[in-house]
C-alpha cells in the first residue's frame, strides 16, 4: 500500500457552530492519537479524504502545519443523510514497524457445490492481519469455485502476500457451503382429510 501526502492543519474549532462553518469551507475535522503522544485535533480538506478513500489510500504522510506525521486512516464516520464524511481517525504509525490492520476477503467465482443443492454462507469478510504499513494489502482475493457442499475456507486457508500474518484465530471461518435444507410439507393430522371431504 503506498504512502499518501495529505496536508493538515491544526484545529481550534471544537463547537457545532464552529465546525458548521468549518465545513462550509471544505474542511472537516479529525484526530490524530496513539504512539504515547497527546491526541492532536487536526482539520482537512473534506474533497481531498475522499478521493483518497475513491483510491483505497490508508497509509499517510500527514504534513501538519509543516510537521510531517505518519498515520493511518483508523476510521471515517460519514453521515448517513448524504453520505459525506464526518470525521477521521488517524493513528501514528512507524513505517518500519508492523501494525494490525483490517483488511477485506474478496471471494472469486461461485462453488461448484451451489449446483449441488448447496448454499454460500459469508461469515467473516474482513479479517486482521499484520504487516508493515506499506505490505498491507487492499484486499485479499481467494477463489472458491472449487467448494463443495459442506466445505469450509478458513483463514488459515488464504494465500497472504509476502510479510504479511494472520492477526485471528487460523480456524477462523471465512465462508462455508451449506446443504440447502428444503421444509417438507407436514402430512395432514388424522381425520383432517375426512372432514375437507365432507
Amino acid at each position: 500500500m503506498e504512502v499518501a501526502r495529505m496536508k493538515a492543519e491544526r484545529r481550534t474549532a471544537l463547537g457545532r457552530n464552529q465546525l458548521a462553518k468549518l465545513r462550509t469551507e471544505g474542511w472537516m475535522p479529525a484526530v490524530v492519537y496513539g504512539a504515547g503522544k497527546e491526541p492532536v485535533s487536526i482539520q482537512i480538506s473534506e474533497w481531498e479524504l475522499e478521493q483518497h478513500i475513491k483510491s483505497h489510500h490508508k497509509v499517510f504522510q500527514l504534513d501538519i502545519s509543516g510537521a510531517s506525521e505518519s498515520a493511518y486512516l483508523q476510521e471515517v464516520s460519514w453521515k448517513a443523510i448524504n453520505d459525506r464524511p464526518l470525521h477521521a481517525d488517524f493513528r501514528r504509525i512507524d513505517l518500519t514497524q508492523k501494525i494490525e490492520a483490517e483488511v477485506e476477503v474478496t471471494l472469486l467465482g461461485h462453488p461448484v457445490g451451489l449446483g449441488k443443492g448447496g448454499a454460500l454462507t459469508k461469515d467473516h469478510l474482513v479479517i486482521t492481519i499484520s504487516a508493515l504499513p506499506t505490505a498491507i494489502p487492499e484486499a485479499i482475493e481467494v477463489d472458491i469455485s472449487k467448494m463443495e457442499v459442506d466445505d469450509v475456507l478458513r483463514a488459515k486457508d488464504l494465500q497472504l502476500p509476502a510479510g504479511v500474518e494472520l492477526a485471528v484465530a487460523p480456524e477462523l471461518t471465512i465462508c462455508h457451503v451449506v446443504r440447502a435444507v428444503v421444509a417438507a410439507e407436514a402430512p395432514p393430522a388424522e381425520g383432517e382429510g375426512e372432514a375437507e371431504k365432507k
